[in-house]
């Protein structure tokens, strides 16, 4: 999908209800799926700034579901946080900014969705736990959103990316893409797709549980990681979880896992130096106890069980879904450099085994907690 025009995206910002002088509107280079802008706006020597994005149709099917999502999920959670008596509520939420014909996103001429997003003042994301205590405030603020989402009413949520964790279906798709080899990559990359398919039974590890009616499916965010946490920046609570076009029916142990994968080692997703990837045992432990604590009673005892395999299970998923892309030419995740989606498919069988070594102390972390 290629970025539109700076001044396709002035005049779509000029759609939606936020008024003032543009002062500011600059490409949103952080995410690896939709096109965005930041932009500043001011209005009585007072500047806001939103997030205005583009929806990528390629990856989300039908943007109407997306936007139906975040109405229901951030409305919700606002009557929650309003029922709990959260102090800085509207803070804690993101919300959607209306278009001028009172509807909450703009499609354009060629059939693009667009939405803008107030940015939430006072509060900054990053891309790696810095800490321990980041990584148990980022933990616990998943942990809450998912009890908070617990009572949401029916219908549940869209499937805005149906069989998105069927990690199973992820398997058979790598399968397909390189028996096609459509990007003549396959000869580079055999020992990989060798590593994954011996650890086939990780695919059914938590399909196998739901599917015997053993863990719950229920409303989750399904890409957590710190990155969709945004932070208080002067006292560094976790204070709201964003980015939610996947939030949709799913399993606990899922996000979790998603957690884990992207927090517990200090290494960058695409790092090349593979000896950097290792299961930090206190970071775990953070983890643990901040979703476990933010989750509370919401999460029953099977869900908790398998706590320790939805690590591996998200973190081998991953590795499928990046491996695929590679030998399908990088049609889905953005790249910056050849072999990124390569590095990124080896940097998570790494963690896969540093995992799978560290299965009984992670084991002995979640039972203390």
């Amino acid at each position: 999908m290629s970025a539109p025009s700076r001044d396709a995206a002035r005049a779509v910002l000029a759609r939606f209800a936020a008024f003032g002088t543009l002062t500011s509107l600059e490409p949103h280079t952080q995410g690896l799926i939709h096109h965005a802008w930041v932009a500043t706006l001011e209005s009585a020597g007072t500047a806001h700034r939103y997030l205005l994005q583009q929806i990528n149709r390629h990856v989300f099917h039908r943007p109407g579901d997306v936007i139906e999502n975040m109405r229901r999920i951030t409305s919700h959670l606002a009557q929650r946080l309003a029922r709990e008596g959260a102090t800085d509520a509207t803070r804690r939420v993101p919300s959607l900014v209306p278009t001028r014909e009172g509807g909450l996103a703009h499609v354009d001429a060629s059939g693009e969705t667009w939405r803008l997003v107030p940015w939430i003042a006072g509060t900054r994301s990053v891309a790696r736990a810095a800490t321990e205590a980041e990584a148990h405030e980022t933990a616990r603020a998943f942990g809450c959103f998912l009890r908070q989402l617990g009572d949401l009413p029916p219908p549940p949520l869209h499937a805005t990316i149906p069989g998105f964790h069927d990690t199973g279906a992820r398997v058979v798709a790598l399968e397909r893409v390189a028996s096609e080899d459509r990007a003549g990559r396959l000869s580079a990359c055999r020992d990989e797709i060798a590593a994954l398919l011996d650890r086939r039974p990780l695919a059914t590890a938590l399909a196998d549980p739901f599917a015997r009616g053993e863990i719950p499916e229920r409303p989750v965010h399904n890409d957590a990681k710190i990155a969709n946490v945004l932070f208080d920046a002067a006292s560094g609570e976790g204070l709201a979880v964003v980015d939610l076009d996947t939030t949709m029916p799913g399993l606990a142990p899922h996000d979790f896992g998603d957690l884990v994968r992207s927090v517990v080692s200090d290494s960058e997703e695409d790092e090349r130096d593979l000896g950097r990837i290792r299961v930090r045992s206190g970071v775990f432990a953070a983890l643990a106890g901040g979703f476990l604590a933010g989750i509370g009673g919401a999460l029953s005892s099977a869900e908790r069980s398998l706590l320790v395999t939805g690590a591996s299970v998200i973190t081998y998923e991953q590795a499928a879904r990046f491996l695929a892309d590679h030998l399908d030419g990088d049609r889905y995740y953005r790249t910056t450099r050849p072999g990124q989606n390569l590095d990124r498919a080896r940097a998570q069988l790494e963690l896969v085994a540093s995992l799978e070594a560290a299965r009984p102390e992670l084991e002995r972390i979640v039972a203390a907690c």
